[in-house]
């Protein structure tokens, strides 16, 4: 078969079923991850050939051979590369205009892909199933940190542009993102935004970093924080008056703040740890779990932290065991992960089970559920 004929027909496919991510390896069919479940899409497994041939038409789709020379000798080098591709394809009968985000990548000395669905329109926070805590954590400073954090397809970046769209629909801003590779595309409506991407419009996060605070602006959206250079540049631009958003592979708010000091040497975390104190707005930790509710394929479990006095003094002491006290306990609306369950639970969008199997407490959690049951 044609390859771009293959490839429009598993983007109908992902479109249609709602899919969040399609999977191609070669001598397999693709599969397709529908409610969080991987589905194989029911049709003849692809050759090695296939599969490479699939992933040369997305790439022959960037926008200038330079960019396309450098995807290929990254992948080269790295055995991997990710990149952003965008077309039109034909769904119920009209052309529509769908956006994904591609990891090419070896698998035994072959080409595979993890191809992840983008959706053209920024879904609100109440659209995400987010606590009305997000709108708050948004709107409460100019300047500051705030980390979204979660695992490895947990939506924190979608949750980071629902943020910088609040943003852009209620207040007059310069925006500038740093990203590896684009994912969301941003139109101006309030907030001027400019979106820079690794290879396209920049050689290194670091280059990019050193510039971007010369760049007049009020909020910074890093894509991800990768190393200490991040963490250091993100404090800086906080410190200098810029709102910064981010990201960050970690399990929950306590341990963001471990993942982060772990960037540095032992004689820097205590300095790191007074700069975080001061300029931590919010930390936002996630995972999504396949929803009971109709129409509702995955919804997130959420976990808050917003800095005010008490949770400096915990960072400043580095007292991190209280901070998670603190969030059972619902300390100024902020809640853990075993609440955000509770509350999910009882609000008919997940099975109990469900609940359980996430839970970083189940035995508490047992307990907290058999108390609201009897109420």
């Amino acid at each position: 078969m044609d390859p771009k004929a293959l490839l429009h027909g598993l983007f109908q496919l992902a479109e249609v079923t709602d899919a969040s991510d399609i999977h191609l390896a070669p001598d397999e069919k693709p599969y397709l991850r529908i409610g969080g479940t991987l589905r194989d899409a029911e049709v003849e497994p692809l050759t090695g050939t296939a599969v490479q041939d699939i992933m040369t038409q997305c790439t022959m789709a960037t926008e200038t051979s330079d960019r396309r020379e450098a995807l290929m000798k990254a992948y080269g080098v790295n055995g991997a590369v990710d990149y952003a591709y965008e077309t039109l394809v034909p769904i119920k009968g009209e052309k529509r205009r769908v956006r994904y985000r591609i990891n090419v990548f070896n698998t035994r000395g072959r080409m595979a892909a993890a191809i992840r669905r983008i959706k053209l329109t920024i879904p609100t926070f109440e659209k995400l199933h987010l606590p009305p805590i997000y709108e708050k954590a948004i709107s409460r400073r100019a300047k500051g940190i705030i980390i979204v954090g979660g695992e490895t397809g947990s939506g924190k970046s979608t949750t980071l542009a629902s943020m910088i769209n609040y943003v852009n629909s209620r207040q007059s801003k310069h925006i500038v993102t740093i990203e590896d590779p684009i994912e969301y595309v941003f139109h101006n409506d309030r907030c001027r935004v400019n979106q820079r991407e690794l290879g396209e419009d920049f050689p290194s996060f670091g280059l990019a970093l050193k510039y971007v605070v010369r760049q007049d602006p009020d909020i910074i959206m890093i894509g991800e924080i990768r190393d200490a250079e991040t963490v250091e540049t993100a404090i800086m631009a906080a410190e200098t008056g810029h709102l910064v958003l981010t990201s960050l592979h970690t399990a929950g708010a306590v341990q963001t703040f471990y993942r982060i000091l772990n960037f540095f040497e032992p004689d820097r975390k205590p300095a790191i740890r007074q700069n975080l104190a001061t300029t931590l707005v919010a930390i936002m930790n996630q995972m999504l779990l396949p929803s009971i509710k109709e129409g509702v394929p995955v919804v997130p479990a959420t976990e808050v932290l917003l800095n005010d006095a008490v949770i400096r003094g915990y960072i400043e002491r580095g007292e991190e065991a209280g901070i998670g006290e603190l969030l059972e306990r619902e300390h100024e609306g902020m809640h853990d992960f075993n609440t955000a369950l509770v509350h999910m639970v009882d609000s008919s969008l997940i099975d109990p089970r469900v609940a359980l199997a996430a839970s970083p407490n189940p035995d508490k959690l047992r307990t907290m559920m058999s108390m609201v049951r009897t109420k």
